[in-house]
């Protein structure tokens, strides 16, 4: 048994070793490095691996610093931009290089000169447009490529030239255009024994969207159809109202499909050429990363022969398009509103310089939700992409005017969250949890600063209000909502109480938990709570002459002592509030007129019909 503990020991000893040895200190601290031989026991067979995973790159590792014997590399998840020629030179026996989720957007030919024993590269995730035959020089033994999620369109004929042995590839993008272009890598694919993975599909033309390019056929890979570009934008895009003496540039982009494509402006129908006596000037148009075509005009000391239909316009072998917007040219004289900061429960908004009898719109502050719980028990989901928007006109005599917030999400997460609350459906099954979270929403209500949570918890109420006669304990729930209600400014409960009457709804909801909880087997309720006091009883009306009532606002030390003989229910009530008041205590008792007791000791247990009656004090 020593034996075999010394035998491991040894082992393990001589993995450490074997690992110092042929990892020694890189010069990045994050990386790391592993060692093991092959199953050949032999010293020209040991395998180094090294993972520079997620470390922040900005550019590759000089090999130099690297393992001559390292066979893997991983530098996926850094921020490394180039591959320059001869970037891993020196690593003859790499046959793994992981270059994923970087933002590399130019390979140099030659970038992987020297790696002739590479078996698998993973470009994928990257801003990868251009790319040539010469970027895999040397990887004739390459049998796993991964170009996927990159930013080119097509792929040139010949591209893959040099890479004699590759047997899988992937090259799916957003923007892969399946054409006459492509036809010439089907073919290849498949004289070559080449498997595309299945995860490459067509996204343009819109007839292929979504079949694997593996699966099609040569004759669906055509140039005649209608002209579709996956990106072509004008910025801007809507109409601009500018003074004259502005300066306003416009900007076209539009995708490279093939070289037919090009961009031109037009102005009223006419053709734009550099003006420097109106201040026009045509920027040259660039070809960003082989795959997108810009054009600029700028416009500067704009006059009034400005104005009018600006248009960019495509051209290429398979037809046009264009985008446009209008100008709109104004005298430094003309009224307009002046710039506004508004400031509300939807936010903050900075409205800017307008033209009189414009309409104005400033996009909604994004809602955000933190720590307060979402009603759904999930964060939200924006179920539509369209974005929402706030609106003001600016009358003709430069006055602002009307304004429209109501697109807009709350500023408030609480009142954003009591909201969505008054969104959905209440039923016997969700009504608890409601009221419970309820109950601690409202634990907070002497913060409470917008009149629309009032409001919005009046509304809550009274949807378990309808609810109370299947789940009577949703009446406990109501009494603690009111009484932490009373917690309110007192001017923030007026207003809602002006807008809305939120304080009697409320009131009146307590009054109707009380109507439904008297029974004939249960003809007294008393209710204390930190803001509230409740007492309700049945009384015959020939009884009944007047009623005579006192409210005590007592300290903590002597409320105890008072309190009047109650169900073990209402103790345990008692005994919640009193702890959540702490500074001082309620105590409410009613009394019938003439008479020396309570109502309580004086109901008669006659069989004839009662009328409740229940008074609440605050």
């Amino acid at each position: 048994m020593r034996a075999l503990s010394l035998l491991c020991i040894i082992v393990g000893l001589w993995h450490s070793s074997l690992s110092n040895r042929n990892c020694p200190d890189l010069i990045v601290d994050s990386c790391h490095c592993s060692a093991e031989r092959s199953k050949e026991l032999s010293r020209q067979h040991v395998r180094v691996k090294v993972v520079c995973d997620d470390v922040d790159l900005m550019d590759t590792l000089q090999p130099r610093f690297l393992p001559n014997r390292t066979v893997s590399l991983n530098l996926s998840n850094n921020k490394i931009s180039l591959l320059r020629n001869g970037s891993f030179y020196g690593l003859a026996a790499l046959e793994k290089l992981d270059l994923k989720n970087n933002l590399i957007s130019t390979v140099e030919p030659g970038a992987f000169r020297g790696l002739v024993a590479l078996r698998r590269l993973d470009l994928s995730d990257n801003r990868i447009g251009c790319l040539s035959p010469e970027m895999f020089l040397d990887l004739g033994n390459l049998s796993k490529l991964n170009l996927s999620g990159n930013i080119f369109s097509a792929l040139t004929i010949g591209l893959f030239t040099h890479l004699v042995a590759l047997r899988v590839l992937h090259f799916s993008t957003e923007t892969l255009f399946c054409d006459c272009q492509l036809k010439w890598l089907l073919l290849w694919a498949r004289g070559n024994s080449v498997k595309i993975g299945n995860n490459t599909v067509c996204v343009f033309p819109t007839h292929l969207h979504g079949l694997e390019f593996r699966n099609l056929r040569e004759q669906q890979l055509r140039c005649d159809g209608p002209l579709e570009i996956p990106l072509f934008q004008l910025i801007p895009s809507q109409r601009q109202l500018v003074f004259q003496g502005d300066r306003l540039p416009l900007q076209c982009t539009a995708s490279y499909l093939d070289p037919s494509v090009e961009l031109r402006w037009r102005h009223n129908g006419q053709i734009v050429t550099t003006q420097e006596d109106w201040g026009i000037y045509l920027e040259e148009t660039l070809l960003h990363d082989c795959c997108l075509l810009s054009s600029e005009v700028i416009l500067s000391n704009i006059d009034v022969g400005i104005a009018g239909i600006w248009e960019c316009v495509v051209t290429s072998s398979r037809g046009n398009t264009s985008r446009q917007m209008e100008i709109v040219v104004l005298e430094t004289s003309a009224p307009y509103c002046p710039t506004d900061r508004v400031t509300n429960n939807k936010g903050d908004f900075r409205w800017p310089k307008t033209v009189a009898g414009i309409l104005a719109f400033l996009p909604c502050a994004p809602a955000t939700f933190g720590s307060a719980p979402h009603p759904s028990g999930s964060s939200p989901h924006h179920s539509s992409q369209r974005e929402k928007k706030a609106w003001r006109r600016c009358d003709r005599a430069g006055r602002w005017a009307e304004e429209d917030y109501t697109q807009c999400p709350y500023a408030s997460e609480l009142t954003r969250v009591l909201h969505e609350l008054t969104q959905i459906t209440i039923n016997t099954t969700n009504a608890r949890p409601l009221g419970q979270q309820l109950v601690a929403f409202t634990s907070r209500a002497a913060h409470f600063t917008d009149v629309m949570d009032i409001i919005f918890v009046t509304h809550l109420v009274e949807r378990l209000t309808r609810l109370v006669e299947q789940r009577r304990e949703l009446g406990d729930y109501i009494s603690d909502i009111a009484s932490n209600m009373m917690r309110v400014e007192e001017h923030i409960l007026w207003m809602a109480q002006n807008e809305a009457r939120a304080c009697t709804r409320i009131v009146q909801c307590v009054e109707r938990i009380a109507d439904l909880a008297l029974t004939r087997d249960n003809q007294v309720i008393s209710k204390v709570s930190a803001n509230l006091a409740l007492e309700a009883f049945l009384i015959r009306p020939s009884n009944f002459f007047g009623l005579s009532c006192m409210v005590l606002q007592l300290p903590p030390s002597t409320a105890t002592s008072l309190l009047p003989d109650s169900p073990s229910h209402i103790d345990k009530d008692l005994s919640r509030d009193r702890d959540a008041v702490g500074e001082s205590f309620l105590n409410f008792k009613c009394h019938t007129v003439n008479s020396s007791g309570s109502p309580a000791s004086q109901l008669s247990r006659l069989s004839q019909p009662s009328q409740p009656n229940h008074v609440a004090g605050r």
